[in-house]
């Protein structure tokens, strides 16, 4: 699903709860305290804000969640946190969708204990890798990387001991040093271990 199927899958809950709630754009407008044609805008529009969603959410008392739906997103593998674990592809599996991101996203199971206490073994953490290579600015993040003979870990990212090499520091293990790397990129958001029972996954 690409960012404009998300926005119009977002568009959709919200008429849907508008209906629900017996209310029409006009007054919906008028109760989030905005110009009488904020909802109609929204809906013709194609930038959805997040901050708008929570105040739509309070007028309809709905947590935005509600308006963002559910939906789940590739469980594309297993991804060492240790020095053993390799990537490990996991077909078919998927993950809850995290509130409020959209476009392509994608999750990945963290197995090992060398991130603990910040990433724990079935945590699942998200990313949405756009490109391979490594950002300057990725320096110093949390990051999913994979090194082009072929690991997956997750790990922080920093400069190595020369240009296109890289170290991965853990938070109590050793740490792999000098390597060169496929892509890396950001964790931005993660699903503890003990939330993904109580929903399910």
């Amino acid at each position: 699903m690409n960012e404009r199927d998300e926005i119009a899958r977002v568009k959709d809950r919200l008429r849907l709860l508008m209906d629900e709630k017996g209310i029409k754009a006009k007054p919906l407008s008028k109760k989030v305290g905005k110009g009488e044609t904020f909802v109609r805008d929204l809906f013709e529009g194609d930038d959805v804000k997040v901050g708008n969603l929570h105040r739509l959410a309070q007028a309809l008392d709905v947590t935005i969640a509600d308006i963002i739906g559910g939906g789940t997103v590739p469980l594309s593998g297993r991804v060492g946190a240790g020095g053993e674990v390799l990537f490990e592809e996991l077909a078919g599996e998927t993950a809850p969708r995290p509130p409020g991101l959209v476009g392509k996203v994608e999750a990945l199971e963290v197995d090992g204990s060398s991130m603990l206490p910040r990433y724990s073994s079935g945590d699942i953490v998200y990313i949405a890798r756009t490109n391979d290579g490594v950002s300057e600015e990725d320096i110093g993040e949390f990051c999913a990387v994979r090194l082009i003979s072929g690991e997956t870990y997750v790990k922080q990212l920093a400069y190595g001991s020369r240009p296109g090499f890289f170290t991965l520091r853990s938070l109590n293990a050793e740490d792999i040093v000098d390597v060169e790397l496929d892509w890396a990129t950001p964790i931005i958001f993660v699903l503890p271990r003990a939330a993904r029972r109580r929903l399910g996954y």
